[in-house]
């Protein structure tokens, strides 16, 4: 049932949006000032002949106009879709300074941790390291800590909310930065457990190790990036 004050209520509202006094929109619908005072007043409808023409000089629709609001705007698939690529892009630029610290962070630690792995394996043949190396280590590993702290700062940062369920949803939402990341963090850890195993009794399997280790790792990254990329 149409309520006439919400009515009244809703073309007034709508009226003086468009910037219109009562007199004008009288004017521009070939009606008394009186007759539009009326109608703002909840004494009585529009006549039904000329609710298209309220309508649309004053930009809703007829059955907008009956109910007294504006119907709520459903977005289809795509449109949600543009809106997070939007939102995301947003996000990240508020938050970008923890990133690119984070990545750099990252890029560091892992070069820096891989640069002593080597030097211990081909350059002094040991298992343990010795005391430049065991600092150097530590460089690093502080260095990636601190790259995923930042990380995960830049993504509370950007969602604006401090839980599990946005950190995994941004998380989601940009996979393909999330593998990068992943990728810069795993560099080090990858260069210490290749120095234990070319060092063990099974160093000459060491090329048919990082092989495999590097195959699986780039299968699973592009498998969990075609399971998320697809939502």
């Amino acid at each position: 049932m149409m309520n006439s004050k919400k009515v009244g209520s809703f073309i007034a509202e709508l009226r003086k949006q468009k910037g219109y006094t009562q007199t004008t929109l009288a004017e521009i619908l070939n009606v008394s000032n009186r007759t539009v005072s009326k109608w703002e007043n909840g004494d009585g409808y529009p006549d039904i002949t000329i609710l298209p023409e309220i309508a649309k000089n004053l930009g809703v629709t007829v059955d907008e106009l009956l109910n007294g609001e504006k119907a709520p705007i459903v977005e289809n698939a795509d449109n949600k879709k543009e809106k997070i690529k939007q939102n995301d892009k947003k996000f990240f630029e508020d938050s970008k300074f923890w990133f690119i610290i984070s990545f750099f962070l990252g890029i560091f630690g892992g070069i820096l941790g891989t640069i002593t792995e080597i030097n211990c394996t081909w350059g002094f043949g040991i298992v343990f390291y010795t005391h430049w190396e065991i600092i150097f280590v530590a460089v690093s590993l502080l260095a990636i800590v601190a790259s995923e702290i930042l990380f995960m700062i830049g993504v509370f940062t950007a969602t604006s909310k401090l839980d599990k369920s946005s950190f995994f949803d941004y998380c989601k939402n940009n996979i393909k930065k999330v593998l990068i990341y992943c990728a810069v963090w795993v560099i080090f850890p990858f260069s210490f457990i290749t120095r234990i195993f070319e060092l063990s009794r099974w160093g000459h399997l060491t090329k048919i190790f990082v092989v495999v280790f590097a195959t699986i790792y780039v299968i699973l990254n592009v498998k969990i990036y075609k399971k998320y990329k697809s939502k």
